[in-house]
């Protein structure tokens, strides 16, 4: 799921990844491969929210969780 809040200029990538552990990286490319965003965790988590000026509306973004894959479209 993605979405915006009504006037932000940045967009907003949530995604449920299922249970991850503390340590486990994600990270967020665009369509060409460059990496948008990306953080380690220091704790449990399942739930990824991202936000960054990079992020476009319409844009194709691929989502790396512990070597796991997931393609959103920010609307």
């Amino acid at each position: 799921m993605t979405q915006n809040f009504s006037g932000s200029t940045q967009w907003v990538i949530c995604v449920n990844v299922g249970a991850q552990n503390a340590g486990t990286n994600i990270t967020l490319t665009d369509h060409n491969g460059t990496v948008v965003l990306s953080h380690t965790p220091a704790l449990d988590y399942e739930i990824v929210i991202m936000s960054s000026t990079s992020i476009q509306s319409g844009e194709s973004y691929t989502l790396n969780v512990g070597g796991s894959t997931q393609v959103s479209t920010a609307k």
